[in-house]
């Protein structure tokens, strides 16, 4: 199918006249039957990929995604979008109801699923006998991030795929290193000659990146700040759960801003409520943890602040990319403290099992359920499943360490960098050339990020040799 038919069942289906960049060759490359990687930044239509395909494709589109809400999400849109025949297959489900789910899953033409649904082997065998149009992992990148930390079923999504005959795979991400490119095709099984790798570009450029270098004790006063700057919706990201609540507290008993918390300790209820709420614009600021954003289909999030240092730099663009969607002006803000790096670092040697631990589990081929963090249960179901030996499990664990704490090395540094901060990120992500926007980051030019009202949409044109943002704001304001 060429371009112009290609558009002509986008106007169909979804009314657009014209593909957003780095949609259409990956929908190409699925419609000629070769499995697909494709990774592009946060906002520009991945799930538009799978579902024209889905609808070009015969057959039932299985998407794997890692949250209820995110699937949840999905549903509602392709719902609101007209299309009745979408269903998420999920846990919180009562038995009848998933039942009557699986005996009717020939009148589904986008089916949602956690990797954990697909260790079942009743769902299994339903799949087995409709035909499958495409195996979708939405958010692939959680295939390195989360299969060895506390969601091992990320690692058998491969064997699932061949459980069900080796469908046509299309695996889609916002971030990802050559490296977790690699995790992803290897878990999957999936054949480097039958498979196209399609890279967008990681530079958002009308986010403003900035790091405020801040004490402990300073940062509910310097937060305050900035939320009386910063125009609202936002999200404050945080990696403890009592933090998130406590600065939600803080923020609604001293501002006028609607503030909740999200975290894993909400019920289910409560986290699909606060989503909505957001979504529909009843809550200024989301206090969370990482739990919260994926996916999340909302373009007007004018800022991104980090309370805490991310554990790494493939989270951080994650987050950071959930402002600006509408490609409006947006800040990126990092709160960093030398101390939130060393507490990461002393959290990291308890997340992994001891030797003890590791010969204990190979000589009674099994794992203790009340032993250790999820992480360390993740780790030595791994090591036994693969049937490691000791000496290969204990360099598998301290291959893992090292990994983890580069990662965290790695986020220090850009935290600590003097010089461009949006270079550092695409270097990182192996990407060799960059065109910096007008308002860049504080590395390049003022140490204060832009406030409420005084950015114009002029920073998310590239230029080349731009003069300096705040000269740009006294040329127009004549200050």
């Amino acid at each position: 199918m060429d371009e112009a038919q290609l558009k002509s069942e986008l106007q169909k289906y979804f009314g657009y006249s014209a593909f957003k960049d780095g949609q259409l060759e990956p929908i190409r490359s699925v419609l000629g039957g070769k499995h697909t990687l494709s990774t592009l930044p946060t906002g520009t239509g991945k799930s538009l990929i799978y579902q024209l395909s889905g609808y070009l494709l015969d057959g039932i589109v299985v998407i794997v995604s890692p949250l209820l809400s995110l699937m949840e999400d999905q549903v509602a849109q392709l719902k609101f979008m007209g299309e009745k025949r979408t269903a998420s297959l999920n846990s919180m489900m009562q038995f009848e109801e998933r039942q009557r789910l699986l005996s009717n899953l020939d009148r589904i033409k986008f089916l949602f699923l956690s990797p954990e649904m697909l260790q079942n082997q009743v769902v299994l065998n339903q799949l087995k006998q409709i035909p499958l149009a495409l195996f979708v992992v939405d958010e692939a990148h959680c295939i390195s991030q989360w299969g060895l930390d506390f969601r091992s079923d990320y690692l058998f999504l491969g064997a699932a795929r061949k459980a069900l005959g080796n469908p046509l795979t299309l695996a889609l991400t916002a971030t990802a290193t050559p490296a977790v490119m690699g995790d992803i095709i290897s878990s999957l099984h999936i054949d480097g000659d039958d498979l196209n790798v399609f890279e967008g570009a990681v530079d958002r450029p009308n986010i403003y990146y900035r790091v405020a270098a801040v004490p402990p004790e300073e940062k509910n006063e310097y937060l305050l700040q900035l939320l009386e700057r910063y125009p609202s919706p936002g999200i404050i990201y945080f990696s403890s759960k009592a933090q998130a609540d406590a600065v939600a507290f803080m923020i609604r008993k001293r501002t006028g801003l609607r503030a909740e918390a999200y975290h894993a300790d909400r019920t289910n209820e409560d986290r699909i409520t606060i989503q909505h709420q957001f979504l529909q614009d009843e809550l200024d600021v989301i206090c969370a943890t990482s739990a919260f954003g994926m996916g999340i289909n909302k373009p007007n999030i004018r800022y991104v602040i980090h309370y805490h240092m991310p554990n790494s730099l493939e989270e951080y663009v994650q987050e950071i990319g959930r402002a600006g969607r509408d490609g409006q002006p947006s800040t990126a803000v990092l709160l960093y403290s030398e101390t939130d790096y060393n507490f990461k670092v002393k959290m990291l040697q308890g997340d992994f099992p001891n030797d003890f631990a590791i010969e204990s589990v190979i000589k009674n081929k099994a794992v203790n359920p009340d032993y250790g963090s999820p992480t360390e249960q993740t780790l030595l179901l791994h090591i036994l499943r693969q049937r490691l030996t000791k000496e290969e499990a204990k360099h598998f664990i301290a291959a893992r360490r090292e990994l983890k704490q580069n990662l965290l090395k790695r986020m220090k540094g850009f935290a600590e960098t003097d010089t461009c901060r949006r270079e550092y990120i695409s270097a990182y992500f192996g990407k060799s050339s960059l065109v910096k926007p007008v308002l860049c980051c504080d590395g390049c030019g003022d140490e204060d990020p832009p406030l409420a009202g005084e950015v114009s949409s002029r920073n998310a044109v590239p230029t080349t040799g731009a003069p300096h943002w705040g000269k740009i704001l006294s040329d127009l304001f004549l200050l």
